[in-house]
């Protein structure tokens, strides 16, 4: 595999990659190339704590492709076509025409490019180029950037065979183009979730390793994800003092999740401390990051009059509070399991609906505003 250092589309010119995840640095390059330098930094627009639940039953940060993909539709301009599934043998034949270009996704182990080849699967994505005649190589233009205990992970552009691309065993690829207009400067969006159950599930997750190890990347991307948001509500001026601060507390946890991963791997003690860090951090990021005003929702027949009725009354809250805006549930003294059990069943009862079990979901139930929008759904109103 040799460099190709030569392209019309350059891996790394002007792309942050180093507040990006290996997801994003590869649309990155697109948005840039499409509509102009610094296009990327919309990907900041959206700051989230949301939690997915895990393959492996723990819980991750690490958002579905399919979310950062849309993600790149709203806020860089960007139309992705369908998805189509190969191998990397089968890519020998004649599948895109001289030059043309595929947004593509692929286990990182397989990559030799990068230093997780032969060392861990994880989804990662580059760029792929067909060769501009019919015995030429394939281009890879891979703009991730990060160090990793194998070696540094730095953007670039290679020269693969097809020996090289016939390793790589499943190859999901889409054809990404530029929207016809040009797109708009999009308005934030933060939405600071309830992230207890998250934290709770991986503080106390019997295999320490294998939640550490989750422990690590989730803080790793968090900490990306905030810096970039940072950048992008800076627009090109300086970052001010506390949220310079509150990054550097962010890259901070960052090494010790990794220290406290590699000291359990070796056999010792875990040291305490990271799970509530983080959870402080989190808790900090609704005052540098704090989410726009929302305006009133609309209130039609005085619904979320009636459930702040029905919510005071059982955990035994302010009823005034819980009517003028969101309110995180959890975090009052009245709040149980077995409260919000008793919490449904008051409100179907006395709104005579049946909420739909779909939406008994924690990050419906654990707010005012979510218990809003499901029994608003199951009462018709709009």
């Amino acid at each position: 595999m040799q460099d190709a250092r030569e392209h019309p589309i350059p891996a790394s010119t002007g792309v942050r990659a180093e507040v990006l995840d290996c997801v994003q640095s590869n649309l990155a390059v697109l948005a840039d190339h499409f509509h102009g330098a610094g296009t990327h930094l919309r990907l900041g627009s959206k700051l989230s704590s949301r939690w997915w639940p895990g393959a492996d039953g723990l819980p991750t940060v690490d958002p579905p492709v399919e979310e950062e993909l849309a993600e790149a539709q709203r806020a860089l301009g960007l139309a992705v076509g369908e998805r189509t599934t190969a191998n990397g043998a089968q890519l020998d034949e004649p599948a895109l025409a001289p030059g043309e270009i595929r947004y593509a996704l692929a286990d990182a182990h397989e990559m030799p490019w990068l230093p997780y080849f032969g060392q861990q699967h994880m989804e990662h994505s580059f760029l792929l180029i067909a060769p501009g005649s019919v015995d030429g190589p394939w281009t890879v233009v891979d703009a991730y950037d990060n160090d990793t205990q194998w070696g540094a992970a730095k953007p670039g552009s290679w020269s693969v065979t097809r020996a090289e691309l016939a390793a790589l065993r499943r190859i999901d690829l889409y054809e990404i183009t530029a929207r016809p207009e040009p797109p708009a400067r999009p308005e934030p969006r933060i939405d600071h979730a309830p992230m207890a159950d998250y934290l709770a599930a991986l503080d106390q997750a019997a295999n320490r390793e294998r939640a550490l190890h989750r422990l690590t990347g989730d803080t790793w991307l968090l900490a990306r994800s905030r810096r970039l948001h940072a950048l992008f509500a800076a627009d090109g001026s300086p970052l001010d003092e506390p949220t310079a601060r509150h990054l550097a507390d962010w890259d901070k946890l960052v090494t010790q999740a990794y220290v406290t991963y590699r000291r359990v791997v070796r056999g010792r003690p875990e040291p305490v401390g990271t799970v509530a860090r983080l959870a402080e951090l989190l808790e900090a990021d609704r005052r540098i990051f704090p989410a726009p005003a929302a305006a009133p929702a609309p209130d039609p027949g005085g619904l979320r009059d009636r459930i702040a009725r029905v919510v005071g009354a059982v955990l035994d809250a302010d009823q005034a509070l819980l009517r003028t805006g969101d309110v995180d549930l959890a975090a009052l003294p009245g709040f149980t399991s077995f409260r919000m059990v008793d919490l449904i069943d008051r409100l179907e009862a006395q709104l005579d609906i049946e909420l739909d079990a779909d939406d008994l979901v924690p990050e419906n139930l654990r707010s005012m505003d979510g218990l809003c929008r499901i029994v608003r759904s199951a009462t018709g109103a709009r």
